[in-house]
């Protein structure tokens, strides 16, 4: 097909990064709003999307171009699964640490980077946005964009990885991306502590742990489990200090559900001051027994959190806005709540986004890289 001549279609599978500006600029011209995807794993995030004009599949965009060093390049649509394997080769991994449902389900670099995705290894880790090295992305209009400026004169001054990062395709489109990898730790131990009271003391430790997630199972008491990785004899040594200083820690195997998101049917993320944990999780425990539905608590000591409603079958709309007016209730000094993960027909029944002070701030930058809205309406943060 020439793209140049067809018409274009409602679902195009472009070749390399030249295909996907001429499609972008094809769309821009005939006003078509775009959606983009990959693995298809983050779909479900966010208020559902209109229909859009054109739906680009970016899974033909997978070159892994070039690995150098402490960095690998690779086109958007690469699964994440296959970046892992090639790094493994030389003894490396992605210094970000991602979640391991979405990378089993098939998530790609550009989907990662788009959804600002993070695992639980995120307090000796920098976060995604910050091991991006540089980005190629193609602006509304078909530009192809190296730099910040290449999307507006007036962004020169940002970081392109940055403002892409998280920006869930409403800004532009992810092509090709180059992340930083680190050496894989020779050794990983777990340790289960029975409650929470230890976490928050654990990140101001003499050797801050790889993680500190803190679980509450529906129904049940929550309990913090710590990662330590490193060189074998560090991490021995690390796991049973922690074991005799700490009361009731355990050595345990790796959880079944380690690296993976609360997902329940609906999910609200949280993000909480940590001396405001505990106060967190006994509102949580309070809400399961005056509602009546189940609610699973998981995250990092540090705050950020993913609060699971309702069991999979059932239609949590009541309860995932009572859970959100309570939480909120507590004032933003304290608590974020937002909607991350519903059926479709929850988004209509709850505020999903909630106070947003930075709103505004974000509808000015889309209006700059994007002025005709066509890029993903609506799909990122806050609603943008």
């Amino acid at each position: 097909m020439s793209l140049s001549t067809d018409a274009l279609p409602r679902l195009a599978g472009p070749r390399g990064i030249a295909e996907l500006s001429e499609l972008m600029a094809r769309a821009h011209a005939e006003n078509r709003t775009v959606a983009v995807f990959g693995g298809g794993t983050a779909f479900d995030d966010h208020p559902p999307a209109s229909t859009p004009g054109l739906l680009i599949d970016l899974t033909s965009i997978a070159e892994v171009a070039d690995q150098s060093g402490d960095t690998i390049r690779a086109g958007a649509g690469t699964r994440i699964s296959a970046l892992t394997g090639f790094a493994a080769q030389s003894g490396q991994e992605i210094l970000a640490d991602l979640p391991r449902d979405r990378i089993d389900a098939g998530a790609t670099l550009g989907g990662m980077i788009a959804t600002a995705a993070t695992g639980p290894r995120c307090l000796r880790r920098p976060r995604l946005a910050e091991t991006v090295e540089s980005v190629t992305v193609i602006a509304a209009d078909g530009t192809i964009a190296r730099t910040a400026d290449g999307l507006h004169p007036d962004l020169g001054r940002r970081a392109l990885p940055r403002l892409i990062t998280g920006s869930w395709g409403t800004r532009a489109i992810i092509a090709e991306a180059e992340i930083r990898l680190t050496e894989r730790p020779e050794t990983q131990r777990f340790v289960w502590i029975p409650g929470t009271e230890a976490a928050c003391d654990l990140l101001t430790a003499r050797r801050v742990p790889d993680a500190v997630v803190i679980e509450r199972p529906a129904g049940s008491p929550a309990a913090t489990v710590v990662l330590i990785e490193g060189e074998t004899d560090d991490v021995e040594e690390e796991a049973g200090h922690l074991v005799d200083r700490v009361p009731g820690a355990t050595p345990c195997a790796e959880p079944e559900w380690w690296g993976r998101r609360a997902r329940l049917a609906a999910t609200i993320e949280l993000s909480v001051a940590p001396s405001f944990i505990p106060t967190l999780i006994d509102a949580v425990d309070r809400l399961e027994t005056t509602i009546g539905y189940p609610l699973q608590l998981r995250g990092s000591a540090t705050g950020s959190f993913e609060l699971g409603v309702g069991a999979p079958d059932s239609e949590p709309g009541v309860a995932t806005r009572v859970v959100l007016e309570h939480l909120r209730s507590f004032g933003l000094h304290f608590i974020a709540a937002r909607l991350i993960h519903a059926p479709a027909s929850v988004w209509d029944e709850v505020d999903a986004w909630g106070p947003q002070p930075g709103r505004q701030g974000l509808v000015e930058l889309k209006s700059l890289v994007d002025p005709r809205g066509i890029l993903a309406p609506g799909r990122g943060i806050a609603g943008v």
